[in-house]
């Protein structure tokens, strides 16, 4: 990767985490036309910044960065900011149709992610990725849930602190269990 997608990468990636809060400043400080102009830009460039449309996950990352050029679009042309505010609602659904379907699949998202690590998982280990999946399902469904939530009481305050700090940390909370679980299960 040459130094300049490496850069933007990193921008975008940081970009993303703080979506919620250049959302919220820009509300706060009137400035919301100017974010979306950025936020179009950045996605275009998040969108033109990974490898091409099929190489691993890519697709998803380049399916979420397409998702918020059209609400950053359709919020600009039809002057309805608060769509700017369903971002994280997209991607909880986006993520749950994803592994949701993978359940119905031979392996499933979970696994294949397992499989990069180790190639010859045993079938406990498969039905406990199995499990892992259809718990990362019900945190989409749940977080996906006050994600939309936060948008329909139209509070920017709540929506932020929500999409920006708490849907982290409940995200980050299910991993570190999911891993100490899996050490437990190892030995």
């Amino acid at each position: 990767m040459d130094k300049a997608k490496l850069i933007i990468k990193i921008i975008t990636n940081l970009l993303l985490v703080c979506y919620p809060f250049i959302i919220y400043l820009s509300f706060k400080y009137q400035y919301i036309n100017l974010a979306v102009w950025v936020l179009m830009i950045f996605f275009v460039l998040r969108f033109i910044s990974l490898p091409n449309l099929f190489s691993s996950m890519r697709w998803l990352a380049k399916t979420l960065a397409i998702m918020g050029i059209l609400l950053a679009v359709s919020s600009w042309l039809f002057a309805k900011y608060q769509l700017l505010l369903y971002y994280p609602v997209m991607v909880n659904m986006i993520f749950l149709l994803l592994f949701s379907y993978s359940l119905s699949q031979p392996q499933t998202i979970i696994e294949k992610f397992a499989r990069m690590q180790h190639s010859d998982l045993p079938i406990k280990a498969v039905q406990y990725t199995r499990k892992v999946t259809i718990c990362w399902c019900l945190f989409f469904v749940i977080n996906g849930s006050i994600a939309l939530t936060t948008c329909l009481i139209n509070d920017m305050y709540w929506w932020t602190i929500y999409n920006g700090l708490i849907s982290y940390l409940l995200m980050a909370i299910l991993m570190g269990v999911e891993w100490l679980i899996r050490q437990k299960l190892q030995h």
